[in-house]
Formats: C-alpha cells, structure tokens, sequence
C-alpha cells in the first residue's frame, strides 16, 4: 500500500524507514538491555546462588567427620554410690573418630566438584536464556514497529484515495460504492493497526519481564541491526540470485557456515552439554563409591580412666562393621548408581542430538528468510508496486474500478508486512545461532 513512496521495479524498501523521524536508538542499546537483563534476573541469580552453593559443598564432601569426646563414670556400684567400693570404679574421658576407608573422602570430594562444575554450566544456560529472551522479545519490537509504521504510511495513502474517491463522485463520474469502500478499506488498516499494538504491548510486558522491571515501563525504539539486514540479501534486485532454477532453490550467496560447522561449535559451546557431561562424571563417581562402600569404615577410640587410690587405666578400641546386610543394601545401592549413571548417559546424547537439530532448524530458518527476502526483492515487491500503481492510475483515467485497486494494494502491504516478518526471524535466526555456538557466524565486515 506505499505504491505513492515507490516506484515500479526498484527493489526492496530500507528496512528502517523510520529513522529520519523518530529518535535514533543508542549504539548496543540491545547489548545494554542483555547485560541489564543479566543483572536484574532473579533466574540467574537462583542459579548463581545454586552454584555457591555447591561450591560451598566441595570441601566438607572431603573431610573426616568430628571426632567424639566421651565423658563419663565406668563401673559404680548402684547400692553403695562411691569411688573406692569397687576397684574398677573410675572417671572415665575419651576420644573416637570415624575413619572413612582410604579413597572414599577423595570420591566424594570428586563427586562434589562435579556437581559444582554442573552448577557453573547451568549459569551460563540461563544466562544464555535470558540473553535469548530479551533479544527474541526486542526483534519482535523492531517487527512491530516496522509493522505500524508500514500501516501508518498506508493509512496516508488511504486517506488520500478517499479524497480522490470524494472528488470523483462529487463531480458525477464516480460511484458512492468506491467512497463506502475505501472508508471501509481504512477501517480494515485501523483494525490491523490495533492488533499490531496489543501484540507490541504483550512483547515489552515480556522484554520488562526479563528485565525485573514493570511490564509498561518504555522502550526506545527497536531496531534490527544492520549487519543483519546485509547479510540477508542485497537491496538491488540485480545482485540477488538463487543456487538452481528450480522451484523453492535457496538464496545463494550465504553467508553462513554449513551446518556440519555449526554444529560442532555449539557441541563445544553449549552449556547445557557441559552440564550434561558434568552431571555424568558425578554420577559416575557416586557410582564408584557405591562400589567402594562395600569396604568398612573404621571406629577408633582412646579412653582414660581415673581411679582414687589405684593406678589409672587406658582403654583403645576399633569398631569395624560386619557386612551383613550386602544383599539387602550395598547391592541395590551399587545397582541404583549404575542404573542412575545410564540415565544420565542417555540424557547426554539426548541433548547432544536436541542441540544438533535446533542448530539445524536455526539455520534452515536463517536461510528460509533469506530466501523470502531475495523472493520479496526480485519480484514479489516490485511486481506489487507496479500491480498497484497500474491500478491506482487505470482508476483515476476510469479504466479500473476501486476494487482491483484495493485488491492489489492489500497484495501489496501483505507483502511488505511479510518481507519485515522474514527478515525480523532471520535476525531471532542469527542471534540464536550465534548465542548457541558462542561466537559469531556472520563474516566479519570490513571497515
């Protein structure tokens, strides 16, 4: 519907249109609302506190447990209460310690920097949510502000078209029907309008929510980064081309990595794989340790007793458990860790394979849009215009009537609302993407 603005055969329209006449965004202004997002999220701060938490755990997994200071009187007869009545009565002070079986406290100390090294990855997944969530919501601004400025563009035009509408059926040579439908027409764009807005609403309810902040506090204007926009596909319908002549061929030119690439820098990168391969590294020291506590701990205790008018006496002691119970309890333990252990095994390459074909559903998103957009700018769009401006001016010369004339316009603004959708998801497509493997998977540009 911006069949005024352009003309037929140019090729896609700046994705900024607005830039000239609202408030410019400030450079990383989405970096600056990640990194506020990281501060103020209470789900990361969950999983740091979670974190020390288990690092606070490491050390006492390590250690002995206290030893026991014993106190008391041994062998005092009950029907004469006294010291010297018996020879064996005495004051009585000791000592005893539980002494693990040698590598049992290394296994658990072992175990619980597992844990820990667990915890620090699942910081860095939700840290990489909350980033993902922040820009996912900030794209989705972007789209809806590109959207209404679209619409409020159209709306302009439409009033214009209601004017020559009034003019033509005031001189006679128009009908009242052309006038009913376009004021129809601009109600139809008021009521897009008014979707776009509650959607817009929803989405900085969602960004603010990120931030921990009140869901209508405003946002400066969202925008998608231009590194994007280029990437995407070239402006100029003559550089634009595909990789066969076939039906539904890709937009060549990509400038990303294959998919075999991606994937391997996310397995590297990916929190939730390291998380994953933490988890089963604990778990398979817990299983070692069920295995080991079939061998015994040791009770060792030193004893002083004190007898008036005889010679004191010192009493040593060791205390080992018998393994009595090895079917009914070490058994099952050792069988519910390795059993445990398989679980998280299989977890592992569940997540390995999760992470593999979100890597590829990203990149076959990216190059879907790209593919979209180079469609939109070699014939979709410039088609439209000219399909609009034929129609618009057949109407004013009285060749066409106003219906062909709304019909392609609504054509066209389909068009255009799709070409910012598409390239609104290859943007969510590349900061996934990037967010994922942990490094950037567009070309570094030149200055």
């Amino acid at each position: 519907m911006i069949f005024s603005t352009v003309l037929p055969g140019q090729g896609a329209p700046a994705f900024l249109p607005l830039s000239a006449t609202r408030p410019a965004v400030q450079p990383h202004g989405l970096d600056s609302l990640v990194r506020l997002a990281e501060v103020a999220s209470p789900a990361l701060r969950a999983a740091q506190a979670r974190l020390a938490a288990a690092r606070a755990r490491i050390r006492p997994a390590g250690s002995r447990s206290d030893p026991m200071l014993m106190a008391g009187i041994v062998n005092l007869p009950l029907r004469q209460p006294n010291f010297t009545a018996d020879e064996m009565t005495m004051r009585m002070v000791g000592l005893g310690q539980t002494i693990p079986y040698p590598g049992k406290l290394g296994l658990q100390r072992r175990a619980a920097a597992y844990e820990a090294e667990a915890a620090d990855a699942a910081v860095a997944a939700a840290r990489l949510e909350v980033a993902r969530s922040v820009r996912d919501a900030y794209y989705d601004l972007a789209y809806t502000r590109q959207a209404l400025a679209l619409l409020d563009l159209n709306r302009q035009i439409l009033a214009d078209v209601v004017r020559v509408a009034d003019v033509r059926y005031g001189s006679g040579i128009g009908r009242q029907q052309d006038v009913l439908q376009a004021r129809v027409e601009t109600t139809r764009v008021a009521e897009m309008a008014s979707i776009l807005l509650e959607q817009q609403r929803a989405t900085l309810a969602q960004l603010n929510a990120a931030l921990n902040r009140a869901s209508e506090t405003p946002l400066v204007d969202a925008d998608i980064p231009e590194r994007f926009a280029r990437a995407a596909v070239s402006a100029e319908a003559r550089d634009v081309h595909f990789l066969a002549a076939s039906l539904g061929a890709r937009a060549a030119g990509s400038p990303l990595p294959s998919l075999a690439a991606l994937q391997a820098l996310a397995g590297e990168a990916s929190p939730v794989l390291r998380q994953q391969e933490a988890m089963v590294a604990a778990q398979a020291v817990r299983a070692e340790f069920a295995r080991t506590d079939y061998k015994p701990d040791f009770d060792v205790s030193v004893q002083y007793g004190q007898r008036l008018g005889r010679p004191d006496m010192v009493t040593a002691q060791v205390s080992v458990p018998l393994r009595l119970q090895n079917s009914a309890r070490q058994k099952p333990q050792v069988a519910e860790a390795r059993a445990e252990l398989a679980a998280l095994e299989s977890d592992y390459v569940v997540a390995r394979n999760g992470l593999n074909a979100e890597v590829a559903r990203l990149l076959g998103l990216a190059e879907q849009s790209r593919t979209l957009l180079a469609l939109y700018t070699v014939g979709i769009l410039p088609q439209g215009r000219a399909a609009v401006a034929a129609a618009l001016a057949g109407y004013r010369n009285g060749q066409a009537d106003m219906g062909t004339v709304f019909t392609t316009e609504s054509a066209l603004l389909a068009s255009e609302l799709s070409y910012v959708r598409a390239m609104t998801d290859f943007a969510k497509a590349i900061a996934a993407l990037e967010q994922v493997t942990g490094s950037s998977v567009l070309p570094e540009e030149r200055p």
